[in-house]
């Protein structure tokens, strides 16, 4: 006659836990995960969608029938969406010491939370050196699903050709930043300094 074969049991800090009750544990654990995960999907695709903002920063000349104009600094900015956002400002980041700190960490110690407003042309193209702040240019502006906007800078920028600066882009009236990818970033910086040198 075989004899029954019992429940598998472990001692967990004096409590005895069988492999159902482990089993039930996990269920109501995946059952936690899969419920907040449907809460934040229905949030941020329903409630509170991110509108997604994709930014380029580039060297650009305006050619008409009067010639080439000089170089600007055109940073532009589509809308994606699901939803409309409100460009605030044109910003910067510098680069600051990281140490060795991994990225995922950087925020709990506010590295990198440094930011430098840019200030865009005023009277584009008709002037090339004249700015009234960094509200001008059209800023602030609101930029609906499929539409674009375009910040335009001076091309002698002391700050950009001067500082170490990692990223340029876009603010919004939520706080949120839309970076230009820092490829073209570095692009930019070395041509200016390439063609606009320290003296």
């Amino acid at each position: 006659m075989r004899a029954r074969q019992s429940c598998p049991m472990v001692i967990f800090r004096g409590i005895l836990v069988t492999t159902a009750d482990w089993a039930l544990l996990i269920s109501l654990l995946s059952a936690s995960v899969s419920a907040a995960s449907f809460i934040w999907n229905v949030w941020s695709k329903f409630i509170y969608p991110k509108a997604k903002v994709r930014t380029s920063f580039s060297v650009m000349n305006v050619i008409s029938n009067a010639g080439q104009s000089p170089p600007f600094l055109n940073l532009n900015a589509t809308n994606y969406g699901p939803g409309a956002v409100t460009l605030h400002a044109a910003v910067i980041r510098p680069k600051e010491e990281q140490g060795s700190l991994p990225y995922f960490l950087r925020p709990l110690f506010r590295v990198g939370s440094r930011y430098g407003l840019l200030n865009p042309l005023a009277d584009f193209p008709n002037r090339m050196d004249f700015t009234e702040g960094p509200f001008s240019g059209g800023l602030p502006k609101k930029l609906d699903v499929g539409e674009t906007f375009s910040a335009r800078l001076g091309f002698r920028h002391q700050s950009l050709r001067d500082e170490d600066v990692l990223d340029v882009g876009f603010e919004d009236t939520f706080g949120r930043h839309h970076w230009a990818p820092r490829r073209q970033v570095r692009g930019v910086i070395a041509r200016i300094r390439r063609e606009f040198p320290r003296s």
